[in-house]
């Protein structure tokens, strides 16, 4: 039996599968395989041996052993001396650090994130989605990490989080509606578990301009969030102001926190 420690609830790691772009010649199917490869590992599962990536993958272990080759000699794999298993090399940060420099949202939005963080003593952060999960691109905390630490990188599910939600309610309803029909299809255990909450914090989105996430994704998180429009780059983006281990309180959130937070949002976008 595995020994490796949970995932992340609502989140799952594993790669889709291909069917999306079959008979599409234009597809390079073996670099897409050693891109969702590197999706394969997180911080509950750093280290990965051929035999775990090949289940994950749902791959023969020979194409495994080529694709972790390849990945080990361009550095963004490296072995791990006393397992002998695989973690991400120091090449995927060098690959990524150029993409967060694309957002000046972030030095903008900085100092503003800090005050609000502060005066709550909560954790501010700004996402934007990644497929159908939404990726922090920058993350003010009052106080140290704690339990569920939230940091650039890291991702959570669209449909489970305040984060998401905002996004989603941020949308134009075709896009809405696209990404609803994806999350149904691909992640349906997340559909089964936060629709109904989902689907409610959209309809008071016209009137309270956040969406709120209480205690759905961890039992003693909750969080307040707001869409932050288009970004220098195009895409959208949401704003988030979560805290960890005090009492939940939904009403707290939309009356008390959520205008100061959507007051920063509007003077970002």
């Amino acid at each position: 039996m595995s020994n490796a420690p949970p995932v992340e609830p609502g989140i799952s790691r594993v790669p889709w599968t291909y069917a999306d772009y079959e008979g599409d010649r234009q597809f390079a199917s073996t670099l897409a395989r050693g891109l969702e490869l590197l999706r394969c590992f997180s911080p509950q599962q750093p280290l990965l041996g051929n035999k775990d990536l090949a289940q994950r993958m749902q791959l023969p272990r020979p194409t495994i052993s080529r694709l972790v080759y390849t990945l080990v000699c361009m550095g963004y794999l490296a072995q791990d001396a006393d397992s002998g298993k695989y973690r991400l090399g120091s090449a995927v940060l060098s690959l990524g650090f150029p993409l967060l420099e694309t957002f000046p949202v972030r030095q903008r939005a900085r100092e503003g994130m800090i005050e609000l963080a502060q005066e709550f003593g909560g954790t501010v952060a700004i996402a934007v989605r990644d497929r159908l999960d939404m990726v922090c691109i920058e993350v003010v905390r009052a106080s140290p990490r704690a339990g569920h630490p939230i940091d650039i990188g890291r991702t959570y599910t669209m449909c489970g989080t305040a984060v998401g939600r905002a996004y989603l309610a941020a949308c134009t309803p075709q896009e809405r509606q696209a990404l609803l029909n994806q999350i149904q299809v691909k992640a349906p255990d997340q559909w089964a578990r936060h629709r109904e909450r989902l689907m409610q914090s959209l309809a008071a989105y016209p009137n309270t301009g956040c969406c709120v996430s209480v205690g759905e994704v961890y039992a003693d998180v909750q969080a307040v969030a707001a869409p932050l429009g288009r970004l220098e780059r195009g895409e959208l983006a949401a704003i988030n102001l979560s805290f960890q281990r005090r009492s939940l309180n939904e009403r707290w959130l939309q009356d008390v926190v959520g205008p100061k937070l959507l007051a920063l949002a509007r003077r970002l976008n």
